[in-house]
């Protein structure tokens, strides 16, 4: 193992690994730390994302999507969300053009997939499961000292380790959120009726339900609702949760097979800055968002994006593309765009959280105007998507 490096990435989750191909296959000597081993059994999980386009393209690139398997990325062409009947959205790739939205993907193939691209390239070593034990700044460099005793050192340090980062906590950088007042509670079906190209969210002032199609009629149901009411949930037998299910969940759901379950808190965070000289916060380790709208992993994908293209426009251009003067254009790039879709998502929480009377009305009349504006549709389609 070599012991110095132009960026060690700490995290090798699916941001973190995006970085580091990404950096790696523009020519920077990378190195990725991660706590876990490859593919342990907590990373099989229920969670599934919505992979937007333009992730898929940058996954495309990195030869990480290829690995996936077709018929593993069920694609969405359309998403519809309502209250009330009268009331529904839908945003259609059609409008834009486009073959798909996006692809819904479990976590752990995708997860899968990047360590796979990780571990066949050449140009980046792989450590785990090995942490940090201690890093300090000097002359430019971080010099890193590894759990197992090794000490190795590194130009940029890059935070890709998660809601709990702990190199945001060594390094100082304050982080301001709180926990929504509901949890999720995953439910892995398998439906009778064909409808595996649209994704669906009914909103409740309790909490929305989508329904995310995956492959071979397999779909993952989402439930938001009190923390109370979902642990309630999970004590029930699998028959008795079917039956609550069928009684929440819109008609359009059917009939369903109900395999497996699994529940997380609702968080939201964010820190009072992503850098620091030769250091980088990426992904959930900057920000974390109420999932309402599978926004979390896409903005995590645009951090990457945006960093590499920093580093790399700087590099070329003779540089000290490790410096906060660069890393400050970084952050220029990503706080507003994170900030401003955390507030979206809060605004929606908020709205749609309440059931005055007033307020539901004013919500569905704003439903029904946004999907007769197809301008504005198209904007927020758009950026959604992140084209």
């Amino acid at each position: 193992m070599s012991t110095d490096y132009d960026v060690v990435v700490v995290g090798g989750g699916m941001v973190g690994a995006a970085l580091a191909l990404t950096l790696a296959q523009a020519d920077f000597r990378v190195q990725v730390i991660d706590s876990e081993p490859m593919m342990n059994d907590a990373t099989l999980n229920l969670r599934v994302s919505a992979i937007s386009y333009s992730s898929v393209a940058l996954l495309r690139c990195l030869g990480a999507w290829q690995r996936i398997g077709e018929h593993f990325c069920a694609p969405y062409r359309r998403l519809e969300t309502w209250e009330w009947p009268s009331s529904v959205v839908a945003f259609d790739a059609a409008s834009l053009n486009l073959s798909e939205l996006g692809f819904m993907v479990e976590n752990w193939r995708l997860q899968q997939a990047l360590w796979q691209a990780l571990t066949d390239c050449d140009a980046l070593e792989l450590c785990c499961p090995v942490s940090l034990s201690a890093m300090i700044y000097c002359r430019d460099r971080w010099q890193l000292t590894l759990n197992s005793g090794h000490t190795i050192e590194s130009r940029l340090v890059v935070g890709a380790d998660g809601t709990h980062s702990w190199v945001r906590e060594h390094v100082g950088i304050a982080v301001s959120g709180w926990q929504y007042r509901q949890s999720c509670l995953l439910l892995d079906v398998e439906v009778e009726n064909s409808q595996q190209d649209v994704t669906w969210q009914e909103f409740h002032p309790s909490g929305p339900r989508a329904f995310l199609p995956l492959y071979d009629q397999r779909a993952s149901l989402v439930w938001y609702d009190s923390i109370a009411r979902i642990r309630q949930l999970e004590t029930l037998s699998l028959p008795a949760l079917e039956r609550e299910v069928q009684t929440a969940f819109p008609s359009r759901l059917g009939q369903f097979t109900l395999h497996s379950t699994a529940s997380f808190p609702l968080t939201r965070r964010h820190v009072r800055e992503y850098i620091k000289p030769g250091l980088a916060l990426i992904g959930d380790a900057a920000h974390t968002i109420n999932p309402l709208a599978g926004q979390g992993v896409n903005l995590g994908f645009r951090d990457v994006q945006a960093l590499a293209e920093v580093l790399i426009d700087a590099r070329d251009c003779c540089e000290p593309w490790y410096t906060l003067a660069v890393l400050k254009r970084y952050q220029r790039r990503r706080y507003g765009d994170n900030f401003l879709m955390q507030a979206v998502m809060d605004a929606f929480y908020i709205a749609f959280s309440n059931d005055l009377p007033p307020l539901i009305l004013v919500r569905n009349l704003g439903l029904m105007l946004m999907q007769r504006t197809g301008r504005v549709k198209k904007r927020v389609l758009r950026y959604a998507l992140g084209l």
